[in-house]
């Protein structure tokens, strides 16, 4: 479902990430753990559209997505949630995975998914 192959990634001289791959299956949870500075966020951004590799792919249901615009990567399914930020301190759980349900295809599919996550 989701494919890194060969990752690189650079901030200016500085070399974030390096070969980095993984595979992720559907319905399979996986945990990127690791120290500050690791990569982990970089590793994110890069999958999501953020941030542009110099090398490697990602790919998302076989189709390749390295380098899209990250709205683009959003509107194939592919998201991030910030962890620990307090994006919408004053929502509810179920708020805040409502407002993640917005975009047209999630719509028709909100409460079915709403039943699944809670």
């Amino acid at each position: 479902m989701l494919s890194v192959e060969g990752l690189d990634l650079f901030y200016g001289d500085a070399q974030a990430l390096s070969g980095v791959s993984l595979e992720v299956s559907e319905g399979e949870i996986v945990a990127i753990v690791g120290a500050n500075g690791a990569g982990k966020t970089s590793l994110i951004r890069a999958i999501s559209g953020m941030l542009k590799p110099a090398a490697g792919r990602v790919s998302y249901k076989s189709a390749d997505i390295t380098g899209l615009d990250s709205h683009r990567v959003c509107n194939l399914g592919v998201g991030q949630v910030a962890e620990g930020r307090q994006v919408f301190p004053t929502l509810t759980v179920r708020e805040n995975l409502q407002m993640g349900g917005r975009l047209p295809r999630s719509r028709a599919r909100r409460s079915e998914n709403m039943e699944r996550m809670l």
